[in-house]
């Protein structure tokens, strides 16, 4: 195997950061990331990109049979389980969900190296876990929406992403949320510049096409925290 291809290296980098980079394959690499600086600037720039989504994600409460599944598999019992995880479990589920995102996202992840996401969110049910990835490139003027697990809209309705400004500020219009699939999202300067004085999104249920009032007017179904990379 040729490890100076750039677009290998750049494939084997991103799953060793996800974590499906297995056995051999992920000791070759590692070895690989000793030698090579481009190896370990590929692997630093997935890290950056993919660690905010950590952040995004509320601890969860695991499932209580886990704690046995994990005893099972190390072959001892430990002393006690903890009652609640944080983010180390709930981020190593959203990673499993994220490769999907990945590997669709081709067209903005072959351009990492050139322009990074300025905000990035994530969109979380409580009940099935990460609904949409949100990645907004500033100098494309661009925001790329990924489903994670479509959630159909209800009948003659859509989903309508907003920006909560701070301040009190009324809510601002991103646009409509695919149900399922990816869409990109084309951004105005004054959007670009109200996201800039933005700490969290919402999604709310309006009429098909979107809010008549150029407000929220159904119920706000959804809230994430916004974060710039």
């Amino acid at each position: 195997m040729r490890y100076d291809n750039p677009q290998l290296i750049e494939a084997l980098a991103r799953e060793y950061v996800i974590g499906t980079l297995h056995g051999r394959a992920r000791r070759r690499f590692a070895r690989v990331l000793s030698a090579s600086l481009v190896a370990r600037r590929s692997v630093a720039t997935w890290e950056r990109q993919l660690a905010p989504l950590a952040r995004c994600v509320r601890p969860v409460q695991p499932p209580a049979a886990a704690w046995a599944h994990i005893e099972n598999a190390i072959g001892r019992r430990t002393s006690k389980a903890p009652a609640v995880f944080g983010r180390g479990w709930a981020a190593l589920a959203a990673s499993f969900a994220l490769i999907a995102i990945v590997f669709g996202s081709l067209y903005f992840t072959q351009r990492s190296s050139v322009e990074q996401p300025t905000y990035v969110s994530v969109v979380t049910d409580q009940a099935t876990g990460p609904v949409w990835l949100l990645q907004t490139f500033a100098q494309a003027r661009a925001l790329r929406v990924t489903t994670v697990n479509p959630k159909p809209a209800p009948a003659a309705s859509s989903y309508e992403l907003w920006m909560l400004p701070g301040g009190g500020a009324q809510p601002v219009s991103l646009g409509l949320l695919p149900a399922t699939g990816n869409a990109t999202l084309a951004l105005s300067a004054t959007q670009l510049t109200v996201l800039g004085n933005t700490p969290t999104l919402a999604v709310s249920v309006e009429p098909a096409g979107g809010s008549p009032t150029g407000l929220p007017t159904g119920p706000v179904i959804y809230t994430a925290p916004l974060l710039r990379t």
